[in-house]
């Protein structure tokens, strides 16, 4: 139903003026309404200003490696990794907020230095973006040849230096006191505990973990009052009793409940680095957080090639349909393959190789 310009002024007898009426008050109007205006602005700055600030307070930002200080307030740092993964969901488009480049893509590393160094690096970038419990993998058949390999003692003896390198760099060597080392089981399980001055900068290390320690009531207790202090698993498929946190505890066989619950915490890997032969192709897997994963092969020149990249660690038999695409892409003949690798056989025999080896 239309309604009249008079029929709309009676319903709003406010606005029931006069044209000169209007004309006549309009100085006084205008004065009225600039004071509402004035006032309303102010209301709005106020209600932006306590906007902004509740803002602050309940989404801090989380920039760099912080020395968190100890407050008694155990939830309070994980509420602010929390906070900052909700508003920065990716490393790079934090960085790129902050107006900073993104940190260097990492690559499989010459020298057993240099992996201790882009391990460590890699598990503080996940552990600044919240990732307290994780996962890593050092390529260990830099320390010994592992056919010399007598038992589990002496793989660890000969790659145990390599995991108090990689304890020894973790927050860039900042605060550190020591690196204290104990074998928690009767075989080869070790913990390097890295006591720092400022103790949330303290972390804990399990080398070569076993099943049967790590889904202990010990150390699920330990892992607890660990609180937000980083927690790293390293070469946990290697160990006594070998297991993968991709498996999600079904390789704990009798106890994969408790496989489970760990394979869940520790489900983050910040670092892989392994050389395997997969098809009669000497493989690497590499990966450095952020970055995804990659899949290399070592080709019958003994260079490099990547074959892939992946957001996920592929299983075995992925690896195995990639060298066959690789071999039908280059046209591999069947005895460049074998001969690659009767020659490894042989270097190995008498301890020299054509293929590359990190240096010490």
């Amino acid at each position: 139903m239309q309604v009249g310009h008079a029929e709309r002024l009676r319903l709003r007898p406010s606005l029931a003026l006069s044209r000169k009426g209007l004309s006549q008050s309009l100085p006084a109007r205008e004065h009225q309404v600039c004071q509402h205006v004035v006032a309303a602005t102010i209301v709005v700055v106020s209600l932006l200003s306590l906007s902004s600030l509740f803002s602050a307070v309940s989404h801090p930002r989380v920039v760099g490696f912080v020395a968190w200080p100890s407050t008694g307030r155990a939830s309070t740092r994980k509420e602010l990794f929390r906070q900052a993964r909700l508003e920065r969901p990716t490393l790079r488009l934090a960085l790129e907020a902050e107006g900073a480049e993104p940190p260097q893509r990492d690559f499989p590393p010459n020298s057993t230095e240099l992996m201790c160094r882009q391990a460590a690096d890699a598990v503080m970038r996940a552990y600044r973006d919240g990732y307290t419990r994780q996962t890593v993998h050092l390529r260990l058949d830099a320390a010994y040849d592992p056919e010399d390999v007598d038992g589990a003692q002496y793989m660890l003896k000969k790659s145990l230096p390599l995991a108090k390198s990689f304890a020894w760099k973790l927050w860039n060597g900042e605060s550190l006191k020591d690196i204290k080392m104990s074998i928690v089981d009767e075989e080869v399980t070790t913990l390097l505990y890295r006591e720092a001055e400022n103790p949330q900068m303290d972390a804990a290390v399990l080398f070569l973990p076993a099943r049967e320690v790590v889904a202990s009531k010990k150390f699920t207790d330990f892992f607890k009052q660990m609180g937000d202090r980083l927690v790293v698993l390293t070469n946990t498929e290697q160990g006594m009793s070998t297991f993968r946190v991709e498996n999600k505890g079904r390789d704990f066989y009798g106890d994969t409940e408790a496989g489970f619950e760990v394979a869940q915490i520790f489900a983050k890997h910040a670092y892989y680095y392994a050389s395997a032969a997969i098809n009669n192709w000497r493989v690497l897997v590499f990966r450095s957080y952020p970055s995804p994963w990659e899949i290399y092969i070592e080709d019958v020149n003994y260079q490099l090639v990547k074959l892939a990249e992946s957001e996920k660690r592929p299983d075995d038999e992925t690896i195995i349909r990639m060298t066959e695409e690789y071999e039908a892409n280059n046209e591999v003949k069947g005895f460049q393959k074998i001969g690659k690798v009767l020659k490894d056989r042989r270097s190995s025999l008498s301890g020299a190789s054509g293929k590359p080896a990190l240096a010490s």
